[in-house]
């Protein structure tokens, strides 16, 4: 990598940064929103009696099987949510060794 394109480099990845830290926002919010949906149906579903299972396995597999589409919305907005965490740590890891080698590069030129 050249020194100018490390300088371009550097310049570029704030901006790229910012969006990823948008991104895992909207992820988080994702999350929240689909713990919230999941909440609501299954509030519904012991308030409305479907749940009536003897003892707490049964109850839980009964709650299990009447949410699979609310636990799949979860599961997909805490997958998205990580990605974007991931992404944006490789961002900033990226962004501190292009520091380091434009700090090495300042002791040379």
């Amino acid at each position: 990598m050249t020194k100018q394109e490390i300088f371009k480099r550097l310049l570029e990845l704030p901006g790229e940064i910012a969006l990823a830290e948008d991104a895992v926002l909207e992820a988080n919010q994702r999350v929240v929103t689909a713990k919230e949906a999941l909440q609501q149906v299954e509030d519904g579903l012991l308030l409305n009696n479907v749940i009536d299972g003897k003892n707490a396995e049964i109850r839980a597999a009964q709650m299990r099987s009447h949410t699979v589409d609310e636990r799949e919305n979860l599961s997909e907005a805490e997958l998205s949510l990580k990605n974007a965490a991931v992404r944006l740590g490789k961002l900033k890891d990226e962004l501190r060794a292009l520091q380091a080698a434009a700090g090495l590069l300042q002791g040379v030129a």
